[in-house]
Parts: C-alpha cells; sequence; structure tokens
C-alpha cells in the first residue's frame, strides 16, 4: 500500500473527522472537494478552504507553501496525508463496498502512479476548468 502517513501535526481534525485542506482559489480543487463530500457516506469528511485566516491558527505547523501544492488530509490524531495519500484516506473511511476502492493502493505499482498522476495534474490545476479539462487557450 501506499506509505504510511509519517509526518503529524500540531493541528487536529474534530474528532472521528478527516480534515481536507484544499486549494479554494482552484476551481478543479473546490469541485474535487465537493464530489468528494457528495461521495462520502463516512460522515468524515471536513472540508477547509487552506486560504481561510483559521487554517494557520488551528494548523500552524503547516506551512502555506506546502498547502498550495497538493490536498492535505489531517485526521483527529494529527497524522497528515498528502496528495494521491489523502485520496486513498478519503476511501478507507468509506463504508461497505465503496471502501473497497482504498484497496487499489495495495496493487503493485498503484500507489507509485496514483501519486505521478496526482502531481502531474495538480502542477497544472490553474490550467484546468472544474472538470479538470485543460482549459481552451
Amino acid at each position: 500500500m501506499a506509505e504510511i502517513a509519517t509526518e503529524r501535526s500540531v493541528g487536529k481534525a474534530a474528532r472521528g473527522k478527516l480534515a481536507l485542506l484544499y486549494d479554494g482559489s482552484c476551481a478543479m480543487c473546490t469541485e474535487a472537494v465537493e464530489r468528494a463530500c457528495r461521495f462520502d457516506n463516512s460522515g468524515d469528511l471536513e472540508p477547509i478552504d487552506l486560504f481561510d485566516p483559521a487554517v494557520h491558527a488551528r494548523f500552524p505547523d503547516l506551512k502555506p507553501e506546502n498547502l498550495v501544492k497538493e490536498l492535505h488530509a489531517v485526521d483527529d490524531s494529527g497524522r497528515v496525508y498528502r496528495g494521491a495519500r489523502a485520496v486513498n484516506e478519503i476511501l478507507r473511511r468509506q463504508k461497505g463496498p465503496r471502501s473497497w476502492l482504498a484497496y487499489l493502493w495495495y496493487l503493485p505499482g498503484y500507489a507509485w502512479l496514483a501519486e505521478r498522476q496526482y502531481q502531474r495534474i495538480a502542477a497544472s490545476r490553474y490550467e484546468r476548468n472544474a472538470a479538470g479539462r485543460l482549459k481552451e487557450s
């Protein structure tokens, strides 16, 4: 499976929740988090725009320059998941058959491929529309 989150934050999600720190100035990022919340059947997701002034006070050790690069998910014990691994954590928390999607990370090479694809898309997120398609120039 993808590497276990070893990074810890002083800040934590509310009890039983997974705080999703996302770039609210990015249409694709906002739509992705909204879709994740609609998909969610656990009730665990707590989306937070990283540009909310309260974010730094709540998660003081998470650097803004890192937060803008990729999705960060922080659980209620302070574990931090980033990028594709954050997506895996969202899937892992689902109930029933939806949680089975998290097991894709056990397939050889899948975690590596998911992270590379995530980073490729994240690098061009401001050039993409809410659906994730590149905007026409």
